[in-house]
């Protein structure tokens, strides 16, 4: 069976199985919980910010994919 990787916040995380869902995605990167929000990005230096996956979206993986997590009870920009 073929491995992919694809990289979590830069790091490098590897998978035996061609499609997970979000929610594996995080448990597999180390980011236990629901409070993190995931994003798919085009690259790493993606200047849209990339696109929010829900944790049950299926993600077919395909090697060299960039993910980003953040904290998804992030106040950003709030007074």
């Amino acid at each position: 069976m073929e491995q992919r990787h694809v990289f979590v916040n830069r790091k490098k995380v590897e998978f035996e199985q061609s499609q997970v869902t979000g929610a594996e995605l995080l448990t597999r990167a180390g980011f236990a919980g629901s409070e993190w929000d995931l994003l798919q990005l085009q690259g790493e230096a993606d200047p849209t910010g990339g696109t929010v996956l829900l944790a049950t979206q299926p993600i077919a993986l395909k090697n060299g994919l960039h993910f980003r997590v953040i904290p998804g009870n992030r106040t950003f920009g709030a007074l």
